[in-house]
Order: C-alpha cells, then sequence, then structure tokens
C-alpha cells in the first residue's frame, strides 16, 4: 500500500469531451504529466479519476495541460452557497447556443429553399444579391456564436496532431460557409452568372444546429442520469448497526471495517457489503431498485 501522504485521489468534472477519441486524449495527456499515477474518465459521467503525487505536481497544472489539450477540468471550489453542477451549466449554455442558432437557421433554410424558385426570384420584394447578403451575415452569426465550440476544438486538436468529431462538423461547415461567402463577396472569382444557385449557408447553418440539438438531448439525458444516481446514494444508510464486544452499537457505515457482524432488522436496508450468516428478515430494496 502506498503510504506517501502526498498522493492525492480525487474526482473532477471534464468538460468538453464529444466522443472515445476526448476520452482517450485526455487520459493520455494526464498520464504524461510527472507525479500522475491514475487518470481514468468516465465519458457517461463527464468525470475523471484522478491520482496524483502532489510534491510533483498540482491541479492547477493538471487543469491548465487539460485546457491545452482543448477541455475543461474543473476545480474543487471553496464551499458557498449550492451552484448549479457542472453537468447542469453546461446543459444550460448548450441550449441557448442551439436555440440561437435555430432562430437563424430556420430562416435562412427557408429563404434559401425558395430561392431556387422561379417565383421567388420574381416576385422577391429585394434584389437577390441583397437577399444573399442578408443570408451572408445571418449564417455568419450562427457560426460565430452557435459554431464556434466546434472551430475552437477542431484548432486545438489540429495543433496536437490530431482531430475528432469537432474537426468533422468544422471542416464541412466551414467549407460549405467559406465557398458561399466567395460567391456573394467575389462572385468574379468563381465565374458563375447564377450566383443564387451555388449557395450553401443553409447546409452550413443547419449542420450547426442539429449537431447542437444532439448534444442538448445528450446532456440533458446525462444531467437526469447523474442526478438519478445521486438520488439513489441519497438512499444508502449513514450507520449500521454492529456487534462488538457482545454489545450492538450504531456505528457510521466508514468506520465499519472487514470481518464485523452486522444486525439488520425487519425493514432495514444492508449497510454494506457481506454474507448473510444467521437468520430471516425482510429489507429496504429502494437502493438497489429505486
Amino acid at each position: 500500500m502506498n503510504t506517501n501522504i502526498n498522493i492525492q485521489t480525487l474526482t473532477l468534472p471534464v468538460e468538453g469531451m464529444t466522443c472515445a477519441s476526448c476520452v482517450a486524449r485526455v487520459e493520455k495527456t494526464l498520464k504524461k504529466i510527472d507525479g500522475v499515477e491514475v487518470a481514468n474518465v468516465n465519458f457517461a459521467t463527464e468525470n475523471v479519476s484522478l491520482t496524483f503525487d502532489a510534491s510533483k505536481t498540482n491541479l492547477a497544472a493538471l487543469a491548465a495541460a487539460v485546457d491545452e489539450a482543448g477541455y475543461a477540468m474543473k476545480l474543487p471550489q471553496p464551499a458557498a452557497l449550492p451552484a448549479p453542477s457542472s453537468q447542469e451549466l453546461a446543459y444550460r449554455r448548450l441550449k441557448k447556443e442551439f436555440l440561437f442558432a435555430l432562430g437563424f437557421s430556420v430562416p435562412v433554410m427557408a429563404v434559401s429553399m425558395a430561392g431556387m424558385t422561379d417565383w421567388f426570384t420574381a416576385n422577391s420584394p429585394l434584389p437577390m444579391d441583397t437577399v444573399n447578403t442578408l443570408l451572408f451575415l445571418a449564417s455568419t452569426l450562427v457560426l460565430a456564436v452557435s459554431g464556434r465550440r466546434f472551430f475552437t476544438s477542431a484548432w486545438k486538436t489540429a495543433q496536437h496532431g490530431t482531430a475528432d468529431m469537432n474537426t468533422l462538423v468544422a471542416v464541412g461547415t466551414g467549407t460549405a460557409y467559406v465557398f458561399s461567402a466567395l460567391v456573394v463577396l467575389f462572385p468574379h472569382l468563381l465565374h458563375t452568372h447564377d450566383a443564387s444557385s451555388h449557395l450553401y449557408f443553409d447546409t452550413a447553418v443547419t449542420i450547426i444546429t442539429l449537431i447542437l440539438l444532439g448534444r442538448v438531448l445528450e446532456s440533458r439525458a446525462k444531467m437526469r442520469t447523474s442526478d438519478a444516481i445521486k438520488k439513489l446514494m441519497g438512499l444508502q444508510p449513514k450507520t449500521a448497526q454492529v456487534l462488538r464486544a457482545g454489545r450492538e452499537i450504531a456505528l457510521p457505515i466508514e468506520e465499519v471495517v472487514h470481518g464485523d457482524v452486522l444486525v439488520v432488522r425487519p425493514g432495514e436496508k444492508i449497510a454494506v457489503d457481506g454474507v448473510v450468516t444467521r437468520g430471516h428478515t425482510t429489507i429496504d430494496e429502494s437502493m438497489i431498485t429505486g
């Protein structure tokens, strides 16, 4: 057993992970740091379990390394008023970005689809050049505000010579946007006669919006799962009736040791794992069944 008093073990939330490659990258980044003995990332809970030597490194250095890799590891905060969890904050941020993107992508998609018809071209209250410019401005807002997270993550991973799902989204939407912007701003460069048929702003903003929708739903599911697990953990009894020296005493479950004999009365919960030695009773199974 390691008796080094500088060894610390704790679990911290990590934001920004979107796939299995993100998990592997965070673990690899942490394990390369001198002093880190264990770094296990759980993608479902978005947490990392760390064991490290505090005499060789510290939490600030670990968080800085994770941030440089393109993610965010949240450090413990001093005791204060109850605050939303990191998962709840991430969900709120994703939801705002999604709603912002949705507000612009719907009209961009509608106008783009209508712009492909002769009726719209003939009856549009604005010249098509002006319509295309408005589509360009709306799409720019979507990519700059809601799509920024994809491009930022893609750039950080590219700096490390790797790629992930954010890279795919950034390349796809960025290519469609840049090409369409060139058609609107510098049509002479592409030698096209019908600029409206070569615009893909709707593709760029729709991809951003749909990906964000998926992440919003995923984040909400994770948040609800975490809340359910916390509620189940709250059902665990805090004390246990232990037989010691012929007497039955109530002890915190942290003080129960291997070899203790516990007394479980009818209707009570079993505080720790063990083996039934004698007797029979009825127990509260809510910790298992919910």
